[in-house]
């Protein structure tokens, strides 16, 4: 639960620093995505796993979900953009913040279910 508030936190300190951000790369963005994508896998694992199996991968999506967190708030737009290509950036960077946050509530669901199942 600490880990889920720490993150939400990091989340919002990475929203209202990116949008005075400069520098940054499209390659960036799209290994965030690789990172994004394989944390979604694990998070399906954590799922479809037995009860007491999930403890597992819920570890290792949270250590991806923590190492994709401080890669985002590292990233920053390029100098010198257009501002259409900066709102274009804008709107991928806030869309895999949503997507991360999006799995942060899955695994905080299923954390409770498991507390739930087992007090």
């Amino acid at each position: 639960m600490k880990s889920i508030r720490l993150l939400l936190v990091a989340t919002s300190m990475l929203l209202s620093s990116a949008v005075f951000a400069e520098g940054g790369s499209d390659r960036a963005i799209e290994r965030m995505q690789q990172l994004r994508d394989k944390a979604e896998a694990v998070l399906m694992r954590a799922e479809k796993a037995e009860p007491g199996q999930r403890h597992v991968h819920m570890k290792e999506h949270m250590t991806m979900l923590q190492d994709l967190m401080g890669q985002l708030h590292q990233d920053h737009p390029k100098a010198g953009m257009s501002k259409e290509d900066h709102l274009a950036w804008m709107e991928k960077h806030d869309k895999m913040v949503d997507d991360v946050l999006d799995q942060m509530v899955r695994e905080h669901k299923l954390m409770m279910a498991d507390k739930e199942c087992h007090p």
